[in-house]
């Protein structure tokens, strides 16, 4: 990074790169402890999992609901509207997300606080809520779940200027879903996700037209098919009757607000990235 580039820094966004690099490398505290043995709580159930009667069917039902659901959500624009509206409405007259990037990460920040609390809560009433059934609810929880989260990662997507509509981000939203999901996701891991760096390949090579049809296509087949089974299998814990209602909200709860924290650091990440050029925050 040049000098000239250093002191170009805004000090709200050199506040902004540290917040970021301490996300990706974040010390041990008794919380960050506490949800790595939740983690390996929930995974240690794996093993057991493909042995359940039935299983199979419910992995397979999940998936072909999270394909229909992904080739649904990507053509909504209602969080485009939503969110030009806020942006309006805080004293920003903007028109399109062009004009969202032309404004400072501060002005972003105020507008899009708190965006976390509403998808939370949303995702914890509705997994307490099919919790109950136990595994008759698995597959529309999940469905249900997925689809909080993908709005979620989209409306912040909206918030930081990337349109949600391009392949490409629609791709790196479900990417930000499946690696969270997964027992080895940590934040160094989602920052460059692979599917957009192939994808992104493919359309050098090929050009968009091959990249809609080929790329992103298969990349989301693939995703969406992993990530209904790492799902599925943390939330088979609901066939206990007992404890159904309060895993179910619990593991929703979680998921929901480390996807929320994810995507909202990785949208910042690249908003600046874009600002300043890549590598501002390593």
């Amino acid at each position: 990074m040049s000098h000239t580039e250093t002191y170009s820094l805004s000090a709200y966004d050199r506040r902004a790169i540290e917040e970021i690099r301490a996300w990706k490398n974040p010390s041990e505290t008794w919380l960050s402890a506490s949800l790595k043995q939740a983690s390996l709580a929930w995974n240690s159930v794996t093993e057991l999992v493909h042995k359940i009667p039935g299983v199979d069917w419910t992995m397979e039902n999940v998936v072909k609901g999270l394909l229909e659901l992904t080739n649904e959500i990507t053509q909504d624009s209602v969080w485009k509207d939503a969110v030009m509206k806020d942006f309006r409405s805080s004293g920003h007259p903007i028109s399109s997300l062009m004009d969202i990037q032309k404004l400072n990460l501060e002005q972003i920040d105020q507008v899009c606080v708190g965006l976390d609390k509403k998808y939370t809560g949303l995702a914890a009433v509705e997994g307490a809520a099919t919790g109950v059934a136990g595994a008759a609810g698995i597959v529309p929880d999940l469905i249900a779940l997925v689809s909080i989260n993908l709005r979620a990662a989209g409306e912040y997507a909206t918030y930081f200027g990337f349109d949600m509509k391009e392949p490409i981000e629609r791709l790196y939203a479900l990417e930000i879903l499946d690696r969270v999901a997964q027992p080895s996701s940590n934040a160094k891991k989602v920052t460059i996700a692979p599917a957009v760096r192939t994808a992104s390949r493919v359309a050098r090579q090929t050009g968009s037209q091959v990249l809609e049809q080929i790329g992103v296509g298969n990349a989301v087949e693939a995703i969406a098919r992993r990530l209904g089974i790492a799902l599925t299998e943390k939330k088979l814990a609901q066939m206990v009757p007992i404890t159904g209602a309060f895993i179910g909200g619990g593991l929703n709860y979680m998921y929901t607000t480390t996807v929320c924290k994810t995507a909202y650091f990785l949208y910042r990440e690249r908003f600046l990235c874009m600002k300043y050029g890549p590598g501002i925050t390593d």
